[in-house]
């Protein structure tokens, strides 16, 4: 099993995937699917979603090109349960620090609930740094979004 880009045939697992998962910003069918077409046409933005064959798990990840720089955003990552802590997320999360290498990013950045533990720790190992918070960020329940960078996704 392996990472491979998401098409339109993978929207039901994906919509699946995400209502499964408790935690986690909830997205409308609409929004996956700009994000399955790449983003909105004319737009600086481009989108791409990945899943783990057999969508045990999917990432989106975004770039935004402003006045010749690009930023980069692991938007959205979603592992079944039963697929957690099996490296799922972690192929996930390199498919889009690599797609946005090569899209010309030169950091990758993202937001995480602080009582999300697991996640931030996988996201440390693949080199993201706390650069930040925001206080009361997310609702239900309220709490601190964790800011976090990878700056050197270029080398």
């Amino acid at each position: 099993m392996s990472v491979r880009v998401a098409g339109w045939h993978d929207l039901a697992a994906i919509l699946a995937v995400e209502r499964g998962a408790a935690e986690g910003p909830h997205w409308t069918e609409a929004q996956y699917r700009e994000a399955l077409a790449g983003g909105v046409e004319g737009s600086a933005v481009r989108r791409r979603v990945f899943v783990w064959d057999g969508v045990l798990g999917f990432a989106v990840g975004m770039v935004l090109a402003v006045g010749g720089e690009k930023e980069a955003e692991l938007e959205h990552v979603v592992v079944k349960a039963e697929a957690r802590r099996r490296g799922v997320g972690r192929a996930l999360c390199e498919a889009v620090i690599g797609w946005s290498r090569e899209c010309g990013a030169e950091a990758v950045r993202l937001e995480v609930r602080a009582s999300n533990l697991g996640a931030i720790r996988l996201y440390q190992g693949l080199g993201f740094l706390e650069v930040g918070r925001r206080t009361g960020y997310y609702r239900e329940p309220l709490e601190d979004a964790v800011l976090m960078e990878r700056p050197d996704v270029a080398r």
